[in-house]
């Protein structure tokens, strides 16, 4: 019998790595002026949304709620190292 569960871990493990090249990207290169901030904030506001969403349904699926946070931590993580850089660049 398959523990389709297992699955869902795999998912989570590429969740938490797939925006990292992205952030060491804009780490190394000390600018982010190449990346949309409008769509990690749409992003973001999909992420809110569907949070509330999975949070009043029962049984709350944790494995998808914890996919949505660390997707939206991450986005805020690109779009603060953007503004930060273009701030720097721009003084």
């Amino acid at each position: 019998m398959v523990n389709w569960d297992i699955f869902g871990y795999i998912g989570i493990v590429f969740a938490m790595i797939y925006r990292i090249p992205q952030i060491i990207k804009i780490y190394r290169n000390k600018k982010g002026e190449d990346i949309s901030t409008k769509t990690f904030i749409l992003h973001n506001c999909a992420y809110i949304f569907l949070l509330i969403y999975i949070s009043n349904k029962t049984p709350i699926d944790y494995l998808i709620l914890t996919y949505y946070i660390i997707g939206m931590i991450q986005n805020l993580i690109i779009i603060l190292m953007k503004r930060y850089y273009n701030n720097i660049i721009e003084t």
